[in-house]
């Protein structure tokens, strides 16, 4: 009996100890895994305040598209040195035996050695079109890199600058917000004082639980927007990101909008590639042109043959031209030029295109830049003001019972929101017109 409370006793100590351990275990790990989640809550890169010119900086250099593009530009300038290059040099040896078969290799027997070195060339102009050729359309994908660098950078400004006006109407909301309790407490007191009806209260409640409402969506407007900003800079969308609050006010340029359409058609990266596409295909039609010339090869060789009445030998040497004609009839050359011509009148008129669509670009984003201005300027000189002023008029009517209707408070309420937020995106607008005029001209238009 005692031996057996003896082992009972054990078997208690030790579930015990084991269940100790177990809890031990569970509770380091539950700390080791807040120590590192507050690590990573206070690293300098959660902590870290981006300004938009460190995100534009982070977007060239981390952006996957554009690493990619990067690398195909430098591909295809590494083909303008192959081009250039001059084609390989041919070695041969040829072995023969006059007699005793194909492996007897006595040089008794007659034995012939024939090394040869052969040099093709290319007729004259013919490589250097080619280097030309791959160096213009080495241009062309650089331009091509160029103008994806524009388009990333202004999806990361509009970006930016829309994350800036969404923070802009959470704060007016908060302040709505402030204005519709406020136009609830009235309702509630004069509803107390039986100077108003019930309905009030309610509608005054149902007015600011909607715009609550409003809110979330905003929030989640935001949400998204770090989120497109995070996937521009080549990161994960949940990765924390703050960034700082910039104040712009776009103004028209200097330059009128005619010198504004030539300094797009000097700069923009698509002009410049068209630019490119011309030259590569009248490059090619030159080379079409030479087509009809034929190609050669410079062969040296040299070879021993046996004496006839003694086992010497004498070491013959030998120069000879190889020449590679065109085509019966010129037929494949003459296709290859009307080719070459074919695709440079496309290319022309692709180019007009371009030119036309860059025109088109740059006035379209210009008026809507000065329609932005112009809904701006009124909405703060005339819109605003009158606005604010009807509200005030209305609250303090209906607050101190001076006969203005509950139904015309909130009317003006309304209609101040509506202002506000009219300029709100106003000046949104007015930044993304600026934003893209920039990117229609291929730089600042200041």
């Amino acid at each position: 009996m005692a031996g057996e409370l003896t082992r009972r006793a054990r078997c208690s100590n030790f579930s015990s100890r084991a269940t100790s351990r177990i809890l031990l275990t569970v509770v380091s790990a539950l700390f080791i895994a807040l120590l590192s989640k507050s690590a990573a809550a206070d690293t300098p890169e959660a902590n870290h305040v981006w300004s938009l010119d460190e995100l534009v900086d982070e977007l060239t250099r981390s952006n996957s598209q554009l690493e990619q593009a990067k690398q195909v530009y430098l591909a295809a300038q590494l083909q303008v040195p192959q081009a250039n290059a001059f084609p390989a040099a041919q070695i041969s040896l040829l072995e023969q035996a006059s007699t005793g078969g194909p492996f007897n290799f006595n040089v008794n027997d007659g034995f012939y050695e024939y090394p040869t070195l052969t040099q093709p060339f290319l007729w004259w102009g013919k490589r250097r079109l080619a280097g030309e050729l791959a160096n213009a359309q080495a241009e062309v994908l650089g331009r091509q890199y160029d103008g994806l660098v524009i388009q990333l950078v202004s999806q990361l400004k509009l970006a930016f600058y829309g994350l800036a006006a969404l923070k802009h109407q959470l704060a007016f909301m908060n302040e709505d917000l402030q204005r519709l309790d406020q136009i609830k407490q009235v309702t509630q007191v004069r509803y107390a004082n039986n100077a108003a009806a019930y309905v009030d209260f309610l509608n005054a409640q149902v007015s600011q639980s909607s715009l609550e409402n409003d809110r979330f969506a905003l929030e989640k407007q935001i949400q998204q927007q770090l989120e497109q900003l995070n996937s521009l800079l080549g990161r994960p969308s949940q990765t924390p990101l703050q960034v700082r609050d910039t104040q712009t006010s776009p103004r028209l340029p200097a330059k009128s909008l005619g010198e504004l359409i030539e300094v797009a058609q000097k700069t923009n990266p698509l002009i410049a590639g068209g630019e490119s596409q011309i030259e590569a295909a009248d490059k090619s039609v030159a080379l079409a042109e030479k087509g009809f010339y034929p190609d050669f090869a410079v062969n040296v060789g040299a070879y021993e043959q046996p004496g006839l009445t003694h086992l010497g030998s004498t070491r013959l040497y030998q120069v000879g031209v190889t020449l590679n004609l065109p085509t019966w009839g010129f037929r494949k050359e003459k296709a290859t030029l009307d080719q070459a011509r074919v695709q440079l009148k496309s290319t022309k008129a692709g180019q007009s295109s371009n030119l036309q669509q860059v025109d088109l670009n740059v006035a379209n984003a210009y008026h809507g830049l000065e329609t932005s201005l112009q809904q701006i300027k009124f909405t703060r000189e005339r819109l605003l003001p009158q606005a604010q002023m009807a509200y005030r008029l209305a609250l303090t009517g209906y607050s101190s019972n001076g006969g203005t209707a509950f139904s015309d408070l909130l009317t003006a309420q309304s209609s101040l929101r509506s202002t506000e937020l009219a300029l709100i995106r106003a000046e949104n607008a007015a930044v993304q017109a600026y934003i893209s005029l920039a990117a229609a001209i291929g730089r600042d238009p200041d």
